[in-house]
């Protein structure tokens, strides 16, 4: 803030404030004076609200800021982004805020008393200049409330598919974890195989002495055929059902990564 013509004392708050805070180089990055020193520009409305509004004005609503601002006279001069002008608010030189006044609001009924005595209806200028002002002011206010609403939409969306996400990954862990154990089962099943097949081969070579009837429940192991049957079955009965859980996971986790894509 220029140390020459310090605001005085007289000053709303608001305009003092504001205009501290616009001459605050610290925050250009946020808000500053524009190229011109007779407007200043929000760069960045969230950091706006959330960083120097409760510095200076003890709140975080961006819109009631624009109200002030347009209760005051101010006005929005690019519609590409937040930029505000008024004659008297100009860098370098405070002294002229006292020139800047709150605007009293127009009421309908004072515009029903004057209509009533039978005065003029026609406007002058300032009086047209004015309800142009309160126009521009409504629009503002408008946009800057679609603003953030479009804002918080954003923001439950981003929240709703990171819970998604979330769900996603633990699903896709269970997976892994389920399949690890089905290999590790399988790979059990797969080395007793040869185990087997080796003693197999080792009872059919039996010596002279031995009768064939001795032989044969050599190959068998000391088992019936019938028992080495539900053996196997049992054997393929659990593989069987271990692939079928395992399908059912993965089919509920396509399903959700589906519901998450649409």
């Amino acid at each position: 803030m220029d140390e020459g013509h310090s605001a005085p004392n007289s000053l709303p708050p608001f305009l003092s404030k504001t205009y501290e805070m616009v001459d605050d180089s610290s925050s250009d990055a946020i808000v500053s004076w524009s190229t011109s020193n007779k407007s200043f520009i929000v760069w960045d409305q969230a950091l706006f609200a959330r960083d120097l509004l409760p510095r200076f004005f003890k709140h975080n609503n961006f819109s009631s800021f624009i109200r002030q601002l347009n209760t005051y006279g101010f006005r929005k001069i690019d519609p590409e982004q937040w930029e505000f002008a008024n004659d008297d608010f100009v860098r370098g030189q405070s002294h002229l805020l006292k020139n800047i006044h709150r605007r009293k609001p127009v009421h309908s009924h004072s515009w029903n008393n004057v209509h009533g005595q039978g005065y003029s209806t026609s406007l002058s200028e300032s009086e047209r200049q004015g309800y142009r002002d309160e126009a521009q002011r409504l629009k503002d206010d408008i946009q800057s409330l679609h603003s953030e609403s479009q804002q918080q939409r954003e923001e439950s969306e981003i929240h709703s598919l990171r819970e998604r996400l979330q769900r996603m990954e633990l699903q896709h862990h269970s997976l892994i974890s389920y399949v690890a154990q089905v290999l590790q089962k399988l790979g059990l099943a797969l080395n007793l195989v040869p185990q087997t097949e080796n003693h197999d081969r080792k009872r059919r070579f039996v010596g002279p002495d031995h009768s064939l009837e001795q032989a044969n429940r050599g190959d068998n192991g000391g088992a019936s055929p019938q028992t080495l049957h539900k053996g196997s079955h049992d054997s393929n009965s659990a593989l069987a059902l271990e692939l079928e859980m395992l399908e059912k996971l993965e089919l509920s986790t396509r399903g959700g990564r589906t519901s998450c894509t649409m």
